[in-house]
């Protein structure tokens, strides 16, 4: 959508800070190339909701930059303010979201005259991406590529998958057996058998190599007392990390008529232990994916030295996946324990999409990092809705 490029803008073009006066145009161009339905009321009411729960300074109007020519919004930067806990302490960090320019100026220095002056401003930024764009303008300004988060994916409907989809594609991390029921998928007629097969192997293998414990698995959204001693239990081992209390969990993976979110909980012994965020396939399944239905894991947090809680919740989350009627469920995560139990429970290799980014002009994160050190997943950055 946009390039890495400095040329100066056209005479009398600018980039500023959101302010109410720009409501009209903004909502003029969010019409055009976001939501037809958007408004100047809806834009200010959802902004000034947003203000009121910004964690990074709450009461403060969430960063967001214009490029504004003769009156008119040509392109957008907004942000998704957060708590970053490294190395005991929490510092404000800000996802970057919402690149959008107008059409017919694309190509052009927008997107990284945006960039420029949102990195002037906030001393940490984050972010995940698909997007070969914005790739670029991060790459230019030198922002730190922790590289591409992995995907997994667990086949829970292998048979329709089969009669779909090439499964080479998805099961590149596949071996032995599992690698012999895909090529024989390949044989007319014998797509249903084979989906059979595999999926009883993948629940024997998940049966023997998964760690076992005596945790009580429930769909259910826990108190906010619970979740906020939870992330304070677990904080420490999941750091660096954006904050995941409650305040931000709640209002995120919000529940109720039309959210595509489910909560699953482990308890032992009535204390809650761990916590996911299931989000649902889509209806009508993603058409890249020949049209089968992937439901996504979009949050977890738990004590990563207690690998069983978190072999409970997969399988909460399969569980809660295939009444839902998923086909497969995707989890995406850099930290080796989660990958490891995720490979125990069968999950199978998939190219990944995200990549991630990260620009520390403050210069307090403790030290270089790298991609396996950071808690990340799919809901981080709204990154969930797609695969």
């Amino acid at each position: 959508m946009v390039e890495a490029r400095s040329a100066p803008p056209a005479q009398g073009a600018r980039v500023a800070r959101y302010d109410p006066k720009y409501l009209e145009p903004l909502a003029r161009f969010y019409r055009l190339v976001w939501d037809p339905n958007a408004t100047p009321e809806a834009i200010a009411a959802a902004r000034a909701d947003e203000a009121r729960h910004n964690p990074a300074e709450p009461g403060a109007e969430i960063p967001t930059y214009l490029f504004l020519r003769g009156g008119e919004v040509l392109g957008h930067l907004t942000t998704i303010p957060v708590q970053v806990l490294a190395a005991g302490r929490a510092r404000p960090g800000f996802w970057l979201i919402g690149f959008m320019v107008h059409p017919e100026h694309r190509n052009g220095p927008i997107g990284f005259l945006l960039m420029k002056e949102a990195v002037a401003e906030l001393p940490l930024v984050l972010s995940l991406t698909v997007q070969t764009g914005p790739q670029r303008i991060f790459q230019h300004m030198k922002f730190a590529h922790l590289g591409v988060v992995p995907n997994r994916i667990r086949p829970l409907r292998s048979a329709r998958m089969l009669a779909r989809l090439d499964l080479d594609a998805l099961g590149a991390g596949a071996t032995g057996a599992r690698r012999r029921i895909l090529g024989l998928s390949r044989a007319p007629g014998v797509a249903a058998a084979a989906g059979t097969a595999l999926d009883l192997a993948l629940r024997a293998s998940s049966a023997l190599r998964s760690p076992r414990g005596r945790h009580e698995i429930a769909e259910e959204v826990p108190s906010r007392d619970e979740i906020d001693a939870l992330w304070t239990s677990a904080r420490e081992a999941l750091a660096p990390a954006a904050q995941r209390d409650a305040a931000y969990l709640v209002r995120r993976y919000e529940v109720g008529a039309g959210s595509p979110y489910r909560w699953i909980t482990a308890r032992e012994r009535g204390r809650l232990r761990g916590l996911l965020t299931l989000r649902a396939p889509r209806a009508e399944g993603d058409a890249r994916l020949a049209g089968i239905r992937v439901a996504t894991i979009a949050d977890l947090v738990y004590d990563p030295r207690e690998p069983a809680v978190a072999a409970a919740l997969l399988r909460g989350a399969e569980r809660s996946a295939l009444a839902l009627s998923a086909d497969a469920l995707l989890c995406s995560s850099g930290r080796p324990d989660l990958l490891d139990l995720l490979a125990r429970r069968g999950y199978l290799a998939a190219p990944g999409n995200l990549h991630f980014f990260l620009r520390d002009a403050s210069g307090e994160l403790p030290g270089a990092s790298q991609l396996s050190d950071w808690w990340l997943s799919r809901g981080d950055m709204n990154s969930d809705g797609t695969f």
